[in-house]
Parts: C-alpha cells; sequence; structure tokens
C-alpha cells in the first residue's frame, strides 16, 4: 500500500472514570464487543493505568469511522459521558468535514500524515 492510497483514521481518547458507582469496565467490555461485531472499527482496545484510561481505534477510512460515529452518537454517547470525563481526543487522519465539525466541539487535535504505509 502506497502513502497516497492509506486513508486510515485513528482515534486516541483520554478518559476519567467518574465515581458514579456504576461498573464501567463491563460497560467498556459491551461496547467493544458491539462494536467488534459491528466491524467499523480494526482496532479498538482501552487501556488503563493510575485511574485513566485510553481508548485507541482505528479505522479503514472516513466512511468507516463516519459510521462508528453515527453509532456511538446515536447509541453510546449519553451512556458513556456519564460514566467518564473527557480528558483529551487526538484525531490522525482524515475524518471527513462534517465529523470534523463535531470533533472540534470536543476541542479535539486533528493530526495530518508527513509520511506512513
Amino acid at each position: 500500500m502506497s502513502v497516497l492510497e492509506n486513508n486510515v483514521v485513528g482515534i486516541r481518547v483520554v478518559l476519567k472514570p467518574k465515581d458514579t458507582g456504576k461498573d464501567w469496565r463491563k460497560f467498556i467490555k459491551n461496547v467493544v464487543d458491539t462494536n467488534h461485531k459491528k466491524g467499523n472499527a480494526f482496532l479498538y482496545e482501552y487501556y488503563e493505568m493510575d485511574g485513566i484510561v485510553h481508548l485507541h481505534e482505528r479505522f479503514k477510512d472516513a466512511e468507516a469511522y463516519k459510521k462508528h460515529f453515527d453509532f456511538f452518537s446515536n447509541e453510546v454517547a449519553e451512556e458513556f459521558f456519564s460514566l467518564f470525563d473527557f480528558q483529551h481526543l487526538d484525531v490522525y487522519g482524515d475524518v471527513g468535514e462534517e465529523v470534523e465539525a463535531a470533533l472540534k466541539e470536543l476541542n479535539a487535535n486533528f493530526y495530518t500524515p508527513i509520511a506512513r504505509f
């Protein structure tokens, strides 16, 4: 795959679980299972250290990310944001104008590829 053919979108989100008394780990496991079944992402993983959670996501292209973004917005976001304080969002690659505008409201950082394979 040449650099010009690589349209992969990467997302890194840093979260802090709220003290809600809810089982946020169970919620994450369910979200991962659901995303695996939906097949929009080819990488979807959460990590935790010292009370901070990192989410790493990878998508084939902007279209695949848009499908995930729509699913998240319509079916997951409300509970997600009830469980986590949003700390940071990094976007790697082109997500399309509509999604970019929505992510800018979350103070996302947008990175443009220089070189990759």
